[in-house]
């Protein structure tokens, strides 16, 4: 995260929005702040495109060196992992 932030106020929300929004954030262990920040960006990314979105793990995929097929064996290897993990659970 960069060392500057940027600060936005909003008004005219309905009564009750901020404590509802306080409240599902503590069920998610978070502060209202962090989970309104958590939904502002996330609506930002959904409006960029896949491609943008996907440009850094393409460019470090390249520079990795990993081939496609051994990036599809870790893949399934993770996979494998944790469907395991999941089954042990279930026991």
């Amino acid at each position: 995260m960069s060392s500057y932030t940027e600060t936005i106020e909003i008004t005219g929300l309905p009564t009750g929005t901020k404590a509802a929004l306080e409240q599902i954030a503590r069920s998610d262990g978070k502060s209202g702040e962090e989970f309104a920040r958590t939904l502002i960006q996330a609506e930002i990314l959904s409006r960029r495109p896949l491609s943008e979105i996907l440009a850094p793990i393409r460019k470090s995929f390249e520079e990795s060196g990993m081939t496609e097929e051994e990036l599809d064996v870790l893949i399934e290897e993770v996979r494998e992992e944790i469907w395991n993990e999941r089954t042990e659970k279930g026991k």
